[in-house]
């Protein structure tokens, strides 16, 4: 697959990425950039990060732009400081919460984030121009005004008294999230597991997403008593969430704890949703009086939708969170103090949420290792086996039926399908699944497989 994704760009570091292409990312953006003008610069804690960054770096300046370098750091950091300093852009060296072998590159020119087209335009050689005067590239503390500005923000919470674990996963929140968060709520209680900085991950893909990458912290939670554990992913901008007595919550049930918390907030208000999300979490939004929009997944589009409809707040299933008072954006870190900020003011727990929420009967997604052409050729054998239902195309292709929907997608980050399937109950998702199954001869056992493998205990048998 191609390392331009539709968001940003992801690749191996040894064998699909070099210094070279990223000094030529670098004058590309520079270019897009109005002369002279800020632009913001760091990564993560991989391996290749400083010699890319490096890289990166040669490339903005040699455009003549005001670099700052802010070093290794969470990527909600550096979109924070892009808003504080009000630069023209900003540059990630990252490959999120992929495995360590992989590196990449996110960024920002202006407010808005890449488009596809954008991203597809930087495996173009740089438009040759004028030289601009080579620039000095300067370095920049961010972490004091950032942690000032949650403590300003949460200044009515800092007599919150809770238990949290935190999981940094050895990626770039590790050393900085008990640390930052003590500072913010002075009487709780942190603890770690996995807090210091790897470039490897300790081994394992710093996926937060991932139930099985949950086990040790639900050990933690449940052994120390916690009141909650927190997960982060490799660059530290998506979370999961675990509950008192050890429990991983699902996306759709954290997406529901969000909203039940603002609550007050959101009658009259835009919410921007991922389509993977269940039926469930739309109605829960309308309950609250918000005006659910659905939008298909990925960072920069959710984003984008947010800018655009001037949302309150927006949900996708891999675990971003994104808040008009960011303008738009997402922080996972934000997202922890506003749910201790809550709870603390409810005297609500976590598990207590958890069990509030709407039962849901909603498979994650299942995939199915596919080429290009075979594809194309799924899509259009599920379009034609189901012509006589309701179909929406806003995200690959979704299917209405009267006991819950199916989505079929293209994977962004891999050559395969993505399936996700909903059912009213337990029995109307295995019936769903089943008949999908069945109208698709080829790639049914398998897709059947995954998802009894997925779903576990629980199902209708």
């Amino acid at each position: 697959m191609s390392i331009y994704k539709p968001c940003d760009i992801r690749g191996d570091a040894a064998t699909e990425l070099t210094s070279d292409l990223y000094e030529r990312w670098g004058r590309i953006l520079g270019r897009r950039a109005p002369p002279g003008s800020k632009f913001l610069v760091g990564g993560d804690v991989r391996a290749s990060t400083p010699e890319f960054l490096a890289a990166l770096v040669c490339g903005l300046s040699g455009e003549g732009l005001d670099v700052v370098q802010l070093g290794q750091l969470p990527t909600p950091m550096i979109y924070y400081a892009k808003r504080r300093i009000q630069a023209a852009g900003c540059a990630i060296v990252t490959a999120s919460h992929n495995p360590a072998s992989m590196n990449g590159l996110k960024w920002m020119v202006g407010d808005r984030s890449p488009s596809p087209d954008e991203v597809a335009a930087m495996a173009r050689p740089p438009e040759l121009s004028d030289a601009r005067p080579l620039s000095v590239v300067r370095s920049l503390d961010i972490s004091f005004d950032y942690v000032a500005c949650l403590q300003e923000a949460f200044v009515e919470s800092m007599d919150a008294r809770l238990h949290v674990v935190l999981d940094p996963m050895h990626g770039a929140w590790s050393e900085r999230a008990r640390r930052y968060l003590h500072a913010i709520f002075p009487q709780c209680l942190f603890s770690t597991i996995h807090d210091r900085t790897d470039a490897q991950f300790g081994g394992r893909t710093p996926d937060c997403t991932e139930p099985r990458h949950l086990t040790d912290l639900c050990d933690a939670v449940y052994q120390e008593r916690a009141h909650l554990g927190v997960a982060f992913d490799g660059d530290g901008d998506r979370i999961a969430l675990v509950d008192g007595d050890g429990v991983a919550l699902r996306p759709e049930e954290t997406a529901w704890t969000l909203l039940s918390s603002m609550a007050d907030e959101l009658p009259g208000q835009p919410f921007v949703y991922d389509v993977k999300l269940s039926d469930r979490i739309v109605e829960a939004a309308r309950r609250f009086g918000a005006e659910p929009l659905p939008e298909r997944s990925g960072h920069s589009f959710l984003r984008e939708r947010m800018l655009d409809t001037d949302a309150l707040f927006g949900a996708e299933v891999s675990g971003h969170y994104f808040y008009r008072r960011l303008g738009g954006g997402d922080d996972g870190f934000y997202t922890v103090c506003r749910l201790l900020a809550y709870l603390a003011r409810s005297g609500r727990s976590l598990a207590e949420l958890r069990k509030a929420c709407p039962p849901m009967y909603i498979t994650p997604n299942l995939r199915i290792a596919a080429d290009a052409a075979r594809q194309s050729q799924v899509l259009e054998q599920v379009r034609t086996a189901w012509a006589d239902f309701p179909q929406r195309t806003v995200d690959g292709l979704r299917i209405d039926f009267p006991g819950g929907w199916a989505l079929v997608r293209r994977s962004v980050t891999e050559p395969s399908l993505t399936f996700r399937f909903e059912g009213l109950d337990w029995h109307a998702l295995e019936d769903l699944v089943e008949r999908f199954c069945d109208a698709l001869p080829d790639e049914g056992d398998e897709l059947w497989a995954r998802y009894r493998a997925a779903m576990g205990g629980e199902s209708a048998s």
